[in-house]
């Protein structure tokens, strides 16, 4: 217990666990800082994926939407349900790896982040794909919903 000015006796407050949702929309903000943060991240990813080719369009400033179109290599249908789980990537399995990683992302972080802090569409279509596919992620970065799209 302390000591409140007047002489009351205050409790100390109780000490609980956050909880993982908060926890993850908290540290997403330390990721993705702001609107050109996270077009850095998105335009990384273009460039980890091949891509010779990338256009950004913003609305509002990018308030209202971030769009990052590119002709890199895609994404593999089987990955489609871990593309934006935090600390899920193709880039390394364990510490040792780091010294390998020759990509700007590897931490599995920034879709993660992206889905915690607005609502993440992504449009992919491999080369082996006769159509594009839209993927829809929800706030934790699982996979809500896909669907054939055009391209």
């Amino acid at each position: 217990p302390g000591w409140r000015e007047g002489g009351c006796l205050m409790s100390a407050p109780k000490l609980c666990a956050i909880d993982k949702e908060s926890i993850h929309r908290i540290c997403s903000g330390q990721v993705v800082v702001d609107i050109s943060t996270a077009i850095k991240e998105l335009v990384e990813n273009s460039i980890d994926a091949g891509a010779k080719k990338v256009e950004v369009k913003i609305r509002d400033y990018g308030l209202t939407s971030v769009q990052v179109s590119d002709d890199g290599s895609g994404v593999d249908p089987e990955n489609y349900k871990f593309l934006a789980r935090k600390h899920w990537t193709s880039k390394l399995k364990n510490f040792e790896d780091l010294e390998t990683v020759k990509s700007f992302g590897f931490r599995g972080e920034a879709l993660s982040s992206l889905c915690a802090l607005s609502k993440l569409s992504v449009i992919t279509r491999t080369e082996k794909d006769a159509t594009a596919v839209k993927l829809e992620y929800a706030a934790s970065g699982e996979l809500k919903s896909q669907s054939p799209t055009a391209r």
